[in-house]
Protein backbone atom coordinates (compact mmCIF):
# COMPACT_ATOMS: atom_id res chain seq x y z
CA UNK A 1 0.00 0.00 0.00
CA UNK A 2 1.24 3.19 -0.69
CA UNK A 3 1.41 5.92 2.09
CA UNK A 4 0.35 9.28 1.37
CA UNK A 5 2.61 12.14 0.63
CA UNK A 6 2.56 15.54 2.42
CA UNK A 7 1.62 18.81 0.50
CA UNK A 8 4.92 20.52 -0.06
CA UNK A 9 4.70 24.58 -0.08
CA UNK A 10 4.45 24.85 -3.73
CA UNK A 11 1.35 22.84 -3.59
CA UNK A 12 -0.07 24.04 -0.49
CA UNK A 13 0.28 27.40 -2.24
CA UNK A 14 -1.08 26.18 -5.11
CA UNK A 15 -4.26 24.78 -2.91
CA UNK A 16 -4.68 27.91 -1.61
CA UNK A 17 -5.09 29.49 -4.86
CA UNK A 18 -7.74 27.55 -5.89
CA UNK A 19 -9.46 28.26 -2.98
CA UNK A 20 -10.00 31.55 -3.80
CA UNK A 21 -10.70 30.92 -7.47
CA UNK A 22 -13.77 29.51 -6.34
CA UNK A 23 -16.61 31.48 -8.04
CA UNK A 24 -19.09 33.44 -5.90
CA UNK A 25 -21.86 33.75 -4.63
CA UNK A 26 -19.75 30.85 -2.49
CA UNK A 27 -17.01 32.06 -0.20
CA UNK A 28 -13.97 29.07 0.52
CA UNK A 29 -12.28 28.56 3.27
CA UNK A 30 -8.70 29.06 2.83
CA UNK A 31 -5.91 26.92 3.43
CA UNK A 32 -4.84 27.69 6.82
CA UNK A 33 -8.85 27.42 7.54
CA UNK A 34 -9.00 24.04 5.29
CA UNK A 35 -6.56 22.54 7.68
CA UNK A 36 -8.31 23.04 10.84
CA UNK A 37 -11.65 21.92 9.21
CA UNK A 38 -9.51 18.48 7.49
CA UNK A 39 -8.54 17.57 11.39
CA UNK A 40 -12.22 18.60 12.33
CA UNK A 41 -13.00 16.17 9.92
CA UNK A 42 -11.01 13.75 11.06
CA UNK A 43 -12.19 14.01 15.15
CA UNK A 44 -15.28 12.55 13.89
CA UNK A 45 -16.30 9.09 15.07
CA UNK A 46 -17.43 7.80 11.21
CA UNK A 47 -15.16 8.09 8.33
CA UNK A 48 -16.26 10.76 6.29
CA UNK A 49 -15.95 10.34 2.46
CA UNK A 50 -14.22 13.26 -0.02
CA UNK A 51 -17.46 13.99 -1.49
CA UNK A 52 -19.52 14.71 1.93
CA UNK A 53 -16.47 16.90 3.68
CA UNK A 54 -15.42 19.57 0.25
CA UNK A 55 -18.72 21.25 -0.40
CA UNK A 56 -18.54 22.84 3.00
CA UNK A 57 -14.81 23.23 2.35
CA UNK A 58 -15.81 25.18 -1.10
CA UNK A 59 -18.87 27.46 0.82
CA UNK A 60 -18.75 29.05 4.00
CA UNK A 61 -22.54 29.18 4.08
CA UNK A 62 -23.08 26.10 2.46
CA UNK A 63 -26.87 25.13 4.11
CA UNK A 64 -27.74 28.40 4.64
CA UNK A 65 -30.48 29.18 1.94
CA UNK A 66 -30.13 33.08 4.18
CA UNK A 67 -26.93 33.95 2.85
CA UNK A 68 -26.73 32.49 -0.91
CA UNK A 69 -25.66 28.44 0.32
CA UNK A 70 -27.85 26.52 -1.24
CA UNK A 71 -25.18 25.63 -4.25
CA UNK A 72 -23.14 23.04 -4.27
CA UNK A 73 -19.72 23.74 -5.93
CA UNK A 74 -19.21 20.85 -8.52
CA UNK A 75 -17.17 20.45 -12.00
CA UNK A 76 -19.74 22.09 -14.11
CA UNK A 77 -20.52 24.79 -11.21
CA UNK A 78 -20.19 28.25 -13.86
CA UNK A 79 -17.04 30.51 -13.24
CA UNK A 80 -15.00 26.30 -12.78
CA UNK A 81 -14.02 23.46 -14.34
CA UNK A 82 -13.37 19.71 -13.86
CA UNK A 83 -9.87 20.39 -13.72
CA UNK A 84 -10.18 22.96 -10.92
CA UNK A 85 -12.22 20.91 -9.23
CA UNK A 86 -10.06 17.65 -9.19
CA UNK A 87 -7.31 19.58 -8.60
CA UNK A 88 -8.90 21.03 -5.49
CA UNK A 89 -10.28 17.57 -3.91
CA UNK A 90 -7.04 15.87 -4.77
CA UNK A 91 -4.76 17.86 -2.91
CA UNK A 92 -7.35 18.29 -0.06
CA UNK A 93 -8.25 14.94 0.47
CA UNK A 94 -3.78 14.23 0.60
CA UNK A 95 -3.45 16.47 2.92
CA UNK A 96 -6.41 14.48 5.61
CA UNK A 97 -4.54 11.30 4.82
CA UNK A 98 -1.07 13.01 5.87
CA UNK A 99 -2.87 14.05 8.88
CA UNK A 100 -3.82 11.02 9.73
CA UNK A 101 -1.22 9.40 9.40
CA UNK A 102 0.66 11.70 11.65
CA UNK A 103 -1.73 11.42 14.39
CA UNK A 104 -1.66 7.60 14.31
CA UNK A 105 1.85 7.08 13.57
CA UNK A 106 3.50 9.72 15.45
CA UNK A 107 0.15 11.44 17.96
CA UNK A 108 1.31 14.77 16.42
CA UNK A 109 1.21 17.00 13.43
CA UNK A 110 2.15 19.95 11.73
CA UNK A 111 -0.58 22.45 11.57
CA UNK A 112 -0.83 25.59 8.71
CA UNK A 113 -0.36 28.26 10.39
CA UNK A 114 0.99 32.02 9.34
CA UNK A 115 2.76 34.83 10.90
CA UNK A 116 -0.09 37.09 11.74
CA UNK A 117 1.20 40.93 11.10
CA UNK A 118 0.26 43.93 12.40
CA UNK A 119 -1.38 47.19 10.64
CA UNK A 120 2.48 48.30 10.48
CA UNK A 121 3.46 44.94 8.62
CA UNK A 122 5.77 43.95 11.74
CA UNK A 123 5.42 40.47 13.19
CA UNK A 124 2.87 40.55 16.16
CA UNK A 125 3.89 39.21 19.82
CA UNK A 126 2.12 38.18 22.53
CA UNK A 127 -1.88 37.08 23.03
CA UNK A 128 -2.28 39.21 19.76
CA UNK A 129 0.64 36.85 18.02
CA UNK A 130 -1.09 33.46 19.52
CA UNK A 131 -4.59 34.69 18.49
CA UNK A 132 -3.77 36.20 15.08
CA UNK A 133 -2.07 32.52 14.31
CA UNK A 134 -4.01 30.34 15.83
CA UNK A 135 -7.96 31.59 15.26
CA UNK A 136 -8.31 31.23 11.39
CA UNK A 137 -7.25 27.44 11.94
CA UNK A 138 -9.55 26.72 15.02
CA UNK A 139 -12.57 28.62 12.82
CA UNK A 140 -11.84 25.89 10.73
CA UNK A 141 -12.17 23.40 12.80
CA UNK A 142 -15.36 24.68 14.45
CA UNK A 143 -16.59 24.53 10.89
CA UNK A 144 -16.03 21.12 10.29
CA UNK A 145 -17.75 20.48 13.57
CA UNK A 146 -21.14 23.12 12.55
CA UNK A 147 -21.47 20.36 9.56
CA UNK A 148 -20.62 17.49 11.56
CA UNK A 149 -21.68 17.47 14.70
CA UNK A 150 -21.67 13.49 15.41
CA UNK A 151 -18.01 14.18 18.01
CA UNK A 152 -19.96 16.46 20.41
CA UNK A 153 -23.23 14.09 20.29
CA UNK A 154 -21.16 11.19 21.39
CA UNK A 155 -21.38 12.58 25.25
CA UNK A 156 -17.43 11.63 25.52
CA UNK A 157 -16.64 13.63 29.24
CA UNK A 158 -13.34 14.80 27.80
CA UNK A 159 -14.48 15.78 24.62
CA UNK A 160 -16.17 19.36 26.40
CA UNK A 161 -12.95 20.42 27.57
CA UNK A 162 -10.77 19.72 24.82
CA UNK A 163 -13.22 21.29 22.52
CA UNK A 164 -12.89 24.52 25.24
CA UNK A 165 -9.02 24.59 24.76
CA UNK A 166 -9.46 25.25 20.98
CA UNK A 167 -12.02 27.62 21.24
CA UNK A 168 -9.90 29.75 23.82
CA UNK A 169 -8.25 31.07 20.61
CA UNK A 170 -11.36 32.39 19.25
CA UNK A 171 -11.72 35.81 18.45
CA UNK A 172 -15.96 36.01 18.96
CA UNK A 173 -16.81 34.24 22.38
CA UNK A 174 -20.01 34.02 24.71
CA UNK A 175 -20.09 34.36 28.01
CA UNK A 176 -19.18 30.57 29.10
CA UNK A 177 -16.62 30.83 26.78
CA UNK A 178 -14.89 33.84 28.00
CA UNK A 179 -14.99 32.63 31.21
CA UNK A 180 -13.72 29.38 30.53
CA UNK A 181 -10.27 31.18 28.74
CA UNK A 182 -10.65 33.05 31.25
CA UNK A 183 -9.81 30.13 33.77
CA UNK A 184 -7.29 28.80 31.22
CA UNK A 185 -5.02 31.68 30.91
CA UNK A 186 -5.13 31.78 34.70
CA UNK A 187 -4.45 28.35 35.15
CA UNK A 188 -2.51 27.11 31.91
CA UNK A 189 -1.31 29.92 29.96
CA UNK A 190 0.32 29.57 26.79
CA UNK A 191 3.18 32.12 26.83
CA UNK A 192 4.57 31.97 23.23
CA UNK A 193 2.99 30.82 19.53
CA UNK A 194 5.30 27.77 20.48
CA UNK A 195 3.98 26.68 23.04
CA UNK A 196 0.06 27.87 22.18
CA UNK A 197 0.64 25.23 18.58
CA UNK A 198 2.18 22.38 21.31
CA UNK A 199 -0.98 22.92 23.40
CA UNK A 200 -3.61 23.19 20.26
CA UNK A 201 -1.65 19.75 18.68
CA UNK A 202 -2.43 17.19 21.54
CA UNK A 203 -5.60 18.61 22.13
CA UNK A 204 -6.61 17.71 18.52
CA UNK A 205 -4.74 14.54 18.88
CA UNK A 206 -6.99 13.74 21.84
CA UNK A 207 -10.18 14.19 19.75
CA UNK A 208 -9.31 12.17 17.10
CA UNK A 209 -8.06 9.60 19.14
CA UNK A 210 -11.80 9.62 20.83
CA UNK A 211 -13.21 9.65 17.02
CA UNK A 212 -10.60 6.88 16.14
CA UNK A 213 -11.65 4.58 19.13
CA UNK A 214 -15.55 5.14 18.25
CA UNK A 215 -14.82 4.32 14.72
CA UNK A 216 -13.32 0.97 15.83
CA UNK A 217 -15.84 -0.21 18.21
CA UNK A 218 -18.21 0.47 15.78
CA UNK A 219 -16.44 -1.43 13.27
CA UNK A 220 -15.69 -4.40 15.73
CA UNK A 221 -19.61 -4.61 16.54
CA UNK A 222 -20.50 -4.51 13.43
CA UNK A 223 -18.25 -7.73 11.82
CA UNK A 224 -19.92 -10.58 11.07
CA UNK A 225 -18.43 -13.76 12.63
CA UNK A 226 -20.45 -17.32 10.85
CA UNK A 227 -23.44 -18.54 12.49
CA UNK A 228 -22.93 -21.53 15.33
CA UNK A 229 -25.60 -23.77 15.57
CA UNK A 230 -26.45 -24.84 19.01
CA UNK A 231 -25.51 -28.52 18.63
CA UNK A 232 -22.15 -27.34 16.91
CA UNK A 233 -18.69 -27.67 19.13
CA UNK A 234 -18.39 -23.99 20.74
CA UNK A 235 -15.67 -22.10 19.17
CA UNK A 236 -14.01 -21.41 21.85
CA UNK A 237 -12.26 -25.17 21.67
CA UNK A 238 -13.68 -26.03 25.62
CA UNK A 239 -14.76 -29.78 23.30
CA UNK A 240 -18.68 -28.64 24.81
CA UNK A 241 -21.27 -28.06 22.54
CA UNK A 242 -21.87 -24.59 21.83
CA UNK A 243 -25.54 -24.59 23.91
CA UNK A 244 -23.78 -25.99 26.91
CA UNK A 245 -20.99 -23.72 27.03
CA UNK A 246 -20.83 -19.62 25.44
CA UNK A 247 -24.34 -20.29 24.08
CA UNK A 248 -25.69 -20.79 27.26
CA UNK A 249 -27.05 -17.26 27.63
CA UNK A 250 -27.74 -16.67 23.91
CA UNK A 251 -31.41 -16.48 23.00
Amino acid sequence: MTLPHDLNDAEIGELDDLLAQVPAPLEALDVVMLDGYLCGVLAQPQAIDLADWLPPACDWNLGDEEHGGGQVLGPDTAGWHAAKHERLGGPGQRRLDALHRAMVEDEWFDPLVMQPLGEDGEPLTGRAEIEGALAPWVIGFEHALNHFPMLEDLGNADVPDLLACLRRHLPDQGEDEQAYTKALDQEHPLKSLDAAIEDLVGNVVELVEIGRAQRLKVATVRRQTPKVGRNDPCPCGSGRKYKQCHGRDAG
